[in-house]
């Protein structure tokens, strides 16, 4: 099973970052984080690498109801979604929704399989 579900655009970083959040937003996911990789390396250990921005987002519905299948769900949560520069272009890839139920049992496979279709459409959303 791949990690994550992703995609290639031509968008430069900017515009890649605002379309992503804009199309989690249409999905119903808030941000509940940002994680610059970029500057936290240059200032931590003074690497330069691309720019790299992690997105802490998560769906409050989707969120909760897991939770109340299992507690455990918590360590999986928010879902990672990354914006990365690439070949002129950006890679933008989320965690695959489809971790939870293979991870965590009890009754996550549909709520999995429904978030990983949301992540599947926004990622052919997103490629241009």
């Amino acid at each position: 099973m791949d990690v994550g579900i992703g995609t290639y655009t031509a968008m430069g970083f900017d515009e890649a970052v605002a379309a992503t959040r804009e199309a989690l937003a249409e999905r119903g996911f808030g941000i509940l984080h940002e994680i610059d990789l970029t500057a936290t390396l240059k200032k931590k250990i003074d690497k330069d690498i691309e720019r790299v921005l992690i997105l802490g987002a998560c769906n409050p519905g989707f969120a909760g109801e897991a939770f109340d299948v299992s507690k455990e769900v918590a360590l999986l949560l928010p879902c990672n979604v990354v914006v990365r520069e690439s070949s002129g272009g950006c890679v933008i890839e989320a965690q695959n929704p489809a971790l939870l139920a293979q991870v965590i049992s009890g009754g996550l496979q549909d709520m999995a399989d429904e978030l990983s279709t949301q992540m599947r459409s926004m990622m052919k959303d997103l490629t241009r």
